[in-house]
């Protein structure tokens, strides 16, 4: 019985000795002291921590992990208030830390962070939370500082964390905070940890973490970063990673963020038209977003200080909404539209981009010449580029009268934009630079691209390339090279009887008759009605002198409509 007097005499000692060594600003402070709970998707309860306000507006520092998962989360002070969490600023999983905001409407209390270097034998202070006006806290020493990232620090302390006290702060003997507490990952209870409250509190979501695990491990709306061209940036990145829903409030979110940003308009005038149908959940509703979109272009002018960029942006959604729904009869979302925009984009400043687009509206249009001229204004720029070469040859292509050497030419600026030496990107347009050249009867120059175009895709061709430079080579009187392309293109797909009649062709050129005759044979088992191949027949037989079977291949061919067939049975059947 005298035992445990004493032992109760001791422990209330101990308190009225706490009690005495409370400091004066522990009442107030522990109001800033709150309990966070985070709820899953299905709002079922995942854990409550502590936490702690550095700020009037709301921002709160705690612990990462009871995030993870988390769809929703709380904030409840020591008078009971309670507060939803509206944003994620920052968070770092290794050292297990977060940052957060909550949505108030009054100032509230909040810690001040420590200013100066915190040393080794710092008398600190744990405050965690507690309900009403109970103030529990526990007073130690700084046992060890170590390194976390410069100029942050890892704290050690001289005693350990009770069950619940983690993520409590950690305060000096003036009642700035300086670290947020702890358990030692050990297992042991003798020391606790806290990690630099300075360091939770510089962390911030960069343009990248859009993507970051850390953060997409959490259902909760992310902070945009503080500077807008990393929002804007961040805005982008997350266009093909969310359904258009979400996207949408993505954007009212940046919007409402920073709500004089012309870039948050524009991003959404383009989502309410190109996904209006996805948005949508009837026509009449689509149309509506169709001039919701022309209303953001319409705000976005009224914060930006470079009108011809809105218009451009204007000009392009709806040349881009206008060719790709034909069944649109708003003349606001029609070619004219868009063409009337870009004019006006002009008329501020005279721009490459523009001409670009004005190029591309005039192409639509059929009016090449037109378009020809506004590229042409785009390759004399800084602007200039494979694809602006490219579509200057394809309008030049379709004027009437056009030099095809200068078709070449443009082709040739196309894949000089594409780098030296030669990148496989320009592959395709080597292919059409080929048939130019051919029709220029340039057999050298094309069977040079051809080799060209082979080495650039690593010899993966198909038969239509071995076709197709077997012409060549044959149109140039290289019968030995042809053969063997020819003999590639079959073994590569034998059943086209096209291949065959070219092989049988340079059988003839080679006077090898009967071989000629076995080519045609296999074309004509898979083309019963190749009148070409009646009327090559016939000639083999005429050069084997077999007048008979000559004239019954040529009457075929006749039969078939072959249009050389009459002047052959002439000259050698009557």
């Amino acid at each position: 019985m005298k035992k445990i007097l004493l032992l109760i005499i001791v422990n209330c000692l101990g308190f009225a000795a706490i009690a005495q060594n409370a400091p004066k600003w522990m009442d107030k402070s522990k109001k800033a002291v709150v309990s966070i709970t985070t709820f899953d998707k299905d709002n079922r309860k995942i854990n409550t921590t502590n936490g702690f306000f550095i700020s009037e507006d709301g921002e709160v520092l705690s612990g990462y992990s009871i995030f993870k998962g988390a769809f929703k989360a709380t904030v409840a002070d020591s008078d009971g208030n309670t507060y939803p969490v509206v944003s994620v600023i920052g968070a770092d999983d290794l050292y297990d830390v977060i940052r957060i905001k909550i949505s108030v409407s009054k100032k509230i209390a909040f810690l001040p962070l420590a200013t100066e270097p915190v040393a080794i034998n710092t008398p600190a202070y744990l405050l965690p939370y507690s309900p009403g006006k109970a103030v529990s806290f526990k007073q130690g020493t700084v046992s060890e500082i170590s390194k976390l990232k410069d100029p942050y620090s890892y704290y050690q302390l001289t005693f350990p964390l009770d069950d619940g006290q983690e993520n409590s702060p950690l305060l000096l003997a003036s009642g700035q905070v300086f670290g947020l507490s702890q358990d030692d990952a050990s297992g042991k209870k003798g020391q606790s940890f806290a990690v630099s409250a300075n360091y939770v509190k510089s962390l911030n979501i960069t343009t990248t973490d859009a993507f970051n695990s850390v953060y997409t491990n959490i259902g909760i709306r992310k902070a945009w970063p503080s500077d807008i061209e990393q929002a804007s940036i961040s805005l982008f990145l997350m266009a093909n990673s969310q359904d258009a829903q979400t996207y949408l409030e993505t954007l009212n979110d940046f919007i409402a963020t920073f709500p004089q940003a012309e870039d948050g308009y524009l991003s959404r005038a383009s989502h309410y038209a190109n996904f209006r149908t996805e948005l949508a959940s009837n026509p009449e509703e689509e149309t509506s977003y169709l001039n919701l979109a022309l209303a953001d272009i319409q705000t976005a002018a009224k914060f930006s200080n470079n009108k011809g960029n809105v218009l451009y942006h204007q000009a392009k959604l709806i040349y881009g909404v206008a060719t790709s729904d034909m069944t649109i009869t708003d003349t606001n979302w029609s070619i004219g539209a868009a063409m009337a925009a870009i004019n006006k984009a002009i008329e501020t400043e005279d721009l490459p981009v523009y001409r670009q687009l004005e190029g591309d509206i005039y192409f639509y249009l059929d009016e090449y010449v037109s378009a020809y001229n506004s590229y042409i204004k785009v390759n004399d720029s800084d602007l200039a580029s494979a694809s602006s070469y490219y579509l200057t040859a394809r309008a030049l292509e379709n004027i009437p009268g056009a030099q095809i050497s200068d078709i070449i030419v443009l082709l040739d600026s196309t894949i000089a934009k594409l780098g030296t030496p030669t990148s496989p990107a320009a592959a395709p347009y080597i292919l059409e630079r080929i048939d130019f050249k051919i029709k220029l009867f340039l057999y050298d120059e094309a069977l040079t691209d051809y080799d060209l175009y082979y080495s650039l895709v690593n010899g993966q061709v198909n038969d239509n390339f071995y076709f197709f430079r077997e012409q060549a080579k044959f149109q140039k009187g290289d019968i030995d090279g042809a053969l063997e392309d020819i003999k590639q293109a079959i073994e590569l797909n034998s059943e086209i009887p096209d291949y065959y009649a070219e092989e049988a062709a340079i059988y003839v050129r080679l006077k090898k008759y009967n071989e000629a005759l076995g080519s045609i044979e296999k074309a004509l088992a898979l083309a019963t009605d190749f009148g070409a191949c009646y009327r090559l027949r016939g000639i083999c037989y005429v050069r084997l002198e077999k007048k008979t079977e000559a004239c019954e291949a040529f009457s075929k061919a006749e039969e078939l409509n072959d249009p050389l067939a009459k002047r052959l049975i002439r000259e050698n059947c009557q």
